[in-house]
C-alpha cells in the first residue's frame, strides 16, 4: 500500500500540490481505496450485523489537560458541534487503538492532529483551489506556532492533517500520523471498530454525540469534490466511498440523529 501511495497525502506533497493529485497519483489513490475497501468490506458488513469484537474501552479515555490542549479547544471553538464532536470522539478512538497496538505518541500531538483535522470543514464549499485538509494544515500550522511541542512534533500533526484522507496510513509513518488517521476511520466508516469494546464505543457516542455526522458530511464533501477538480474526496467518491458509508456500523445512528 505505501508503494501506491507513496509521497500522496503528506503535509510536503500538499503544500507542493495543493491537495490535487496528477494523472498517474490519482490512478494509484483510486487502486489504493479500492483495495482498502475490499478487504475491509467483509468485516464492515458483519460489524452493521451486530457481530463486533471486543478490546479496549474507548469512553474511559479523556483529552490532555494542558494550556495547549484547551488552546487547540478554543482554536475549534467557532465549529459546528457535529464537527467538534467528531474530533473528540477520534481523539479517543486513536488512544484506543494505540493500546490495541501497544502504540504510544505523544497524547498533546494526537489531539492536536485529531481536533484540528477537519478545522477547514466550514471552507467545503467554498474552497476551489485546494484541498480542505490541505487548507485545514495551513490554518493548524498557526495554532502550532509558538506551542510547546518541538518542530518534528508539530510536523508529525500537520501530516497527519493532510494524511487523514488517504485510504491507509501505515505506523512506519509515524505514530502521530497512523493513530489519527485511524481514530478518524473508526468514526467515520466503522473501521477497526471492531478491536474496541462495543458497549465503549456506544458509551462514547452518548458523551460525545454524533449528531448524525456522516449523514451532514457527506453532501458537503461531495460539493468539495467537484469543485476541487482533482483532489482526493473526488477520488474517494469516484472509487466507492459513498456505498461505504452507507455501509457503516454507524449510518443507522446518523439517520436518527
Amino acid at each position: 500500500m505505501s508503494t501506491l501511495l507513496g509521497e500522496i497525502g503528506t503535509v510536503e506533497w500538499g503544500r507542493r500540490t495543493r491537495g490535487i493529485l496528477g494523472r498517474g497519483e490519482r490512478a494509484r489513490f483510486v487502486a489504493a481505496v479500492v483495495l482498502t475497501t475490499s478487504k475491509a468490506l467483509p468485516r464492515l458488513l458483519a460489524s452493521r450485523a451486530g457481530l463486533r469484537g471486543s478490546g479496549p474501552d474507548p469512553s474511559r479515555l479523556t483529552p490532555p489537560d494542558t494550556p495547549f490542549a484547551r488552546e487547540v479547544v478554543d482554536a475549534c471553538a467557532e465549529l459546528e458541534p457535529t464537527v467538534i464532536e467528531h474530533s473528540y470522539r477520534s481523539y479517543v478512538f486513536a488512544r484506543a487503538l494505540g493500546e490495541v497496538e501497544g502504540l504510544e505518541c505523544d497524547e498533546e500531538a494526537l489531539f492536536a492532529a485529531t481536533m484540528l483535522h477537519d478545522i477547514a470543514f466550514p471552507e467545503m464549499e467554498t474552497l476551489s483551489d485546494r484541498c480542505f485538509a490541505v487548507a485545514g494544515a495551513e490554518t493548524a500550522a498557526q495554532v502550532l506556532d509558538g506551542s510547546p511541542l518541538p518542530e518534528a512534533t508539530r510536523h508529525d500533526v500537520l501530516d497527519a492533517i493532510t494524511l487523514h484522507l488517504n485510504p491507509k496510513v501505515s505506523a512506519e509513518r509515524g505514530a502521530v500520523q497512523h493513530l489519527a488517521h485511524d481514530g478518524i476511520l473508526v468514526d467515520v466508516l466503522g473501521l477497526r471498530g471492531w478491536e474496541l469494546d462495543d458497549a465503549g464505543i456506544r458509551r462514547t457516542f452518548e458523551r460525545h454525540p454524533r449528531h448524525g455526522f456522516t449523514v451532514r458530511a457527506e453532501p458537503l464533501l461531495r460539493v468539495h469534490a467537484r469543485r476541487v477538480h482533482g483532489c482526493r474526496a473526488g477520488a474517494l467518491f469516484s472509487a466507492g466511498f459513498g456505498p461505504a458509508l452507507k455501509t457503516g456500523p454507524w449510518r443507522a445512528l446518523d439517520r436518527a440523529g
